[in-house]
């Protein structure tokens, strides 16, 4: 993976939690293991994570991806306020 937009997608919650990095394919291992030891930096991600114990719902997305299904609730304004 590139660098650039991602999202973690919290399925059956409608939860989208939206980040953006630099060499994507470096950051997704370490982002796994902050958050499977509760170290996380985006508080309200980590909580939903720590809380879904072993039952969790999770999927990761690039921005490709994201930009490919137009059936995402919100599409337009993500992609405007990520354009700016």
């Amino acid at each position: 993976m590139a660098s650039g937009i991602y999202a973690i997608a919290h399925i059956g919650h409608l939860k989208l939690y939206v980040g953006e990095v630099n060499r994507l394919s470096k950051v997704w291992p370490p982002m796994l293991a902050q958050l499977n030891s509760g170290t996380y930096p985006h508080p309200q991600l980590q909580q939903v994570w720590n809380s879904e114990g072993n039952k969790r719902h999770f999927t990761f997305h690039t921005k490709t991806e994201i930009i490919g299904d137009k059936d995402i609730l919100g599409i337009e304004k993500l992609l405007a306020e990520t354009a700016k």
